[in-house]
């Protein structure tokens, strides 16, 4: 693992400032201009509407690679079998995680855990939540939260379609991995029973988000590992849940 993630850079001010407006501008850009396309697509066909999305995901990506000259590097290759369902648990970073993992993860329909006021109000982004197979929780109605999250395990168990989390429940917005919260992902694997987990350990993505967007850094590292997948099968759900967060902890650094 490198560690480039640990040096505070300080030598890119003058510079920051001046790629910020360039970078929010094409960002936001982005999000308006795959929103209308993301709103046709739904007429037609969920497969169309995934296809969209994927482009835009890729153009995101491309953005904060280009825009901000972010070195970004994927390493190893996500396990995603089609004969059955998948978890998908990374450590959680940056508003960025999901459209990269979205990308890297694009030969399946990823649907993700997400806090119910992602649903409203932004460009493409609350319409992909509504309608590509994720779930919008209550995270101020702990109970109601619960039942959703099973209910979205059974529907992915039942389609063999891959759910993805965020364990520690909010941003890590200095990096350091904070400790999971088990109850969604304990309901979200007694529901998904034939479901391999694969982790994902993302390191340096808080770094683009560190000031709020002011400025926007130039010249951040960024690494999305994905590590070796775990079959829960026949085990105890608080021993997977254990491991699962050693591995990432361990990768994060």
């Amino acid at each position: 693992m490198t560690r480039d993630f640990d040096k505070d850079s300080t030598d890119h001010k003058l510079i920051d400032w001046i790629i910020t407006p360039i970078y929010i501008a094409l960002f936001v850009s982005i999000l308006v201009v795959f929103d209308p396309p993301q709103r046709i697509a739904t007429c037609f066909s969920r497969k169309l509407h995934k296809w969209i999305l994927d482009l835009m995901n890729i153009c995101i990506v491309l953005n904060i690679r280009f825009a901000t000259g972010a070195r970004y590097r994927v390493i190893g290759k996500p396990h995603l079998p089609k004969d059955r369902s998948v978890i998908i648990v990374s450590n959680h970073q940056s508003m960025y995680d999901i459209p990269m993992i979205m990308w890297e993860c694009r030969d399946r329909e990823v649907g993700f855990i997400a806090k119910r006021e992602l649903g409203r109000w932004i460009p493409s982004i609350s319409l992909s939540l509504r309608r590509l197979g994720s779930v919008l929780i209550d995270r101020k109605d702990a109970a109601k939260a619960v039942r959703q999250i099973e209910e979205f395990g059974r529907t992915k168990e039942s389609e063999r379609q891959v759910a993805a989390v965020f364990p520690e429940g909010t941003r890590a917005r200095d990096g350091v991995m904070r400790k999971f919260k088990s109850t969604g992902l304990k309901a979200l694997i007694s529901n998904m029973p034939t479901a391999v987990i694969q982790p994902v350990a993302i390191r340096g993505n808080w770094r683009l988000l560190r000031y709020s967007f002011w400025p926007v850094p130039y010249g951040t590292s960024i690494e999305l590992e994905f590590l070796e997948p775990l079959d829960p099968a026949g085990r105890e759900i608080g021993e997977v849940i254990a491991e699962v967060e050693k591995v990432i902890a361990s990768r994060v650094g």
